[in-house]
C-alpha cells in the first residue's frame, strides 16, 4: 500500500510540474515547408515520381546516392595520413574559407583583395542560416522583411 501511495503522489507531483512548467504554453513550431514536400513525395503511392525538393541525390529505389567523385574524395581523405582529422578552429578551415570567398566573389574581387570579406565554415545549410541569423540579430538590430 505504501508503494502505491508513493506512486500516486509522485505522479501528481510530476503532472503538477508539467502543467505549471514555463514551457507549458509553448505551441509546436509549424511544419517545415521543404520537409513537408519531402514527406509528401515519400508517402505518395505513385510508382513514377521524382523528388526534386532536397539537395540530395537518390536512386530509383529512393536510397541516398553518393556520387563516385564523392566516394573517391572520401577515400583520398581517409588514406591521406598527413591530413589533420582533428577538430577545426571555431570559424572552420582557413583555406576552405579563403577559397570559398574567391569562388563566390571571384579571384579579382576588390572586397577580397582589400580584406573586407569574412567567411566562416558551418555545418549544413540550415546550420549556416542559423549562424547567419544569430549574427544579424546580434549586430544589426534593424530588420526589413519584404512583403
Amino acid at each position: 500500500m505504501t508503494v502505491l501511495f508513493f506512486f500516486q503522489i509522485h505522479c501528481r507531483l510530476i503532472n503538477h510540474f508539467v502543467m505549471t512548467s514555463i514551457l507549458s504554453n509553448v505551441l509546436p513550431a509549424p511544419e517545415d515547408p521543404v520537409l513537408s514536400v519531402i514527406f509528401a513525395c515519400r508517402d505518395d503511392p505513385c510508382p513514377v515520381k521524382l523528388n526534386l525538393s532536397a539537395g540530395a541525390y537518390r536512386t530509383e529505389e529512393g536510397k541516398p546516392l553518393v556520387l563516385e567523385v564523392v566516394r573517391k574524395a572520401e577515400q583520398q581523405l581517409a588514406n591521406d595520413l598527413s591530413c589533420d582529422k582533428g577538430y577545426l578552429p571555431i570559424d572552420g578551415l582557413a583555406d576552405f574559407n579563403k577559397l570559398s570567398a574567391k569562388l563566390i566573389l571571384g579571384d579579382d574581387s576588390h572586397a577580397v583583395g582589400e580584406n573586407r570579406v569574412v567567411t566562416i565554415q558551418c555545418l549544413s545549410g540550415t546550420g549556416s542560416l542559423r549562424v547567419g541569423a544569430e549574427f544579424l540579430t546580434k549586430h544589426h538590430q534593424q530588420v526589413n522583411v519584404p512583403h
